[in-house]
């Protein structure tokens, strides 16, 4: 037989778990420059903000690789067996200089630091998102928190010994 003590505790809220350190970029950077961001500080996803810090949108590895597919391989996937190996970078140097802008996720849900963590939970859940960013009452980035911050809190509650 398995006992699992449970940690008591009040409330938990979204600023006991959350990221600070988030990899933000402009609306205006490019295809290029984010694939370069993302690989340096091996993430797959960005949160993009306009010069007031406010977030106006979110790009993950899946948005890019959407942008690389050629509108007519998304009409017809059958097709792309048949194409050329060398396809895939033509296509990375034709999108290369696109900005973010252009694909990125406007339609970005947030929550705030005093949040409960459930809030969190059931918009990750809800939306199938990674990552969701966590702004303050004027709507400014200040952190995100993912599913790997969701299971330290599960692990907390658990009493569970790890280590980050």
């Amino acid at each position: 037989m398995v006992t699992i003590l449970i940690m008591k505790k009040d409330s938990y809220l979204i600023a006991d778990y959350m990221q600070s350190n988030v990899t933000r970029v402009s609306p205006e950077t490019t295809v290029k420059e984010v694939t370069e961001i993302m690989l340096k500080r091996k993430t797959n996803g960005v949160v993009v903000i306009d010069s007031m810090d406010a977030v106006v949108g979110i790009l993950s590895s899946w948005d890019i690789i959407k942008h690389i597919v050629p509108d007519y391989l998304e009409q017809d996937k059958h097709l792309a067996p048949f194409e050329a190996a060398h396809v895939f970078a033509d296509r990375i140097k034709e999108v290369a200089n696109d900005p973010v802008s252009k694909f990125m996720t406007k339609d970005v849900h947030t929550a705030k630091k005093d949040d409960s963590l459930m809030k969190a939970i059931t918009l990750l859940s809800e939306f199938h998102i990674r990552q969701l960013p966590i702004v303050d009452n004027d709507n400014k980035l200040i952190g995100y928190i993912n599913r790997t911050d969701v299971k330290r809190a599960a692990g907390d509650v658990l009493r569970l010994n790890y280590s980050d």
